[in-house]
């Protein structure tokens, strides 16, 4: 019996137990109408997308991929895919039916489905793309990529260390006078008492005074000398000292 695209989209709103016109659309179970079939592992998946290449192609032109994301996510898909738990609500998912594949927008699937996960980056967008293990129709989901505003961050040059060095004023610093140098006070010079032409007229009558105290013939050396002096202004010396007690004259 041929199914025809009425009767599986009949058959999913019989499925889901809502009105066509409903949003968004539930599916109850995975499987009625797979693109792929259904695959147990990673390894089985991978399989399943070579051995239906131009039916998976397809599914990916009509979720609005471009050639180079469709080979980007072959390539992924070749090499690690993640083994995730499928989202429950996606953006579309595609099935066959007849050979035809067809899409359904705004899709809740049940919950807790196996199957591989690629993501896939177009400007601002991140696209994540989805293969149930229970049937292979394959998903998309496209977020907006959380836009982080550049910080800027203003770099004020730093002058270099000779120019900093030449620019810099030169520090104040107080003029010191230098320490006064004081001279050595000059030695006290000694105190002479002039000598008069008076005085120096006794030095001779100074040295005769031992004679004329002890030697005999004093008096008349005496009497001479001061007859001499008389007339010129001197004091008169009318005769030696007496001598001490106990001694001759």
């Amino acid at each position: 019996m041929k199914i025809t695209r009425p009767a599986v989209a009949a058959l999913l709103v019989a499925v889901t137990g809502a009105p066509a016109l409903a949003q968004p659309i539930e599916i109850a179970t995975l499987g009625r109408a797979p693109l792929i079939g259904q695959s147990t592992s990673p390894t089985e998946l991978r399989y399943n997308v070579r051995t239906h290449e131009a039916t998976v192609r397809q599914a990916a032109y009509d979720l609005g991929l471009t050639t180079a994301q469709y080979q980007e996510f072959r390539t992924q898909l070749d090499a690690h895919p993640n083994w995730v738990t499928i989202p429950r609500h996606l953006d579309a998912m595609t099935w066959a039916a007849d050979g035809q594949v067809h899409v359904l927008h705004d899709v809740i699937i049940p919950a807790n489905q196996k199957g591989v996960e690629v993501d896939l980056h177009s400007g601002d967008k991140l696209i994540s793309l989805f293969l149930p293990a229970k049937c292979g129709n394959l998903s998309v989901i496209r977020r907006n990529v959380p836009h982080v505003a550049a910080t800027h961050i203003r770099n004020f040059p730093v002058p270099h260390v000779a120019a900093a060095a030449i620019t810099a004023p030169a520090p104040v610093v107080a003029a010191v006078p230098p320490a006064a140098v004081v001279a050595p006070a000059p030695a006290p010079v000694p105190i002479v008492a002039p000598v008069s032409h008076a005085a120096l007229g006794f030095l001779p009558v100074l040295g005769l005074l031992p004679f004329l105290f002890h030697g005999g013939g004093g008096s008349s050396v005496v009497n001479t000398f001061a007859g001499n002096n008389a007339g010129s202004g001197g004091g008169t010396i009318s005769g030696p000292p007496p001598c001490p007690p106990g001694t001759d004259p």
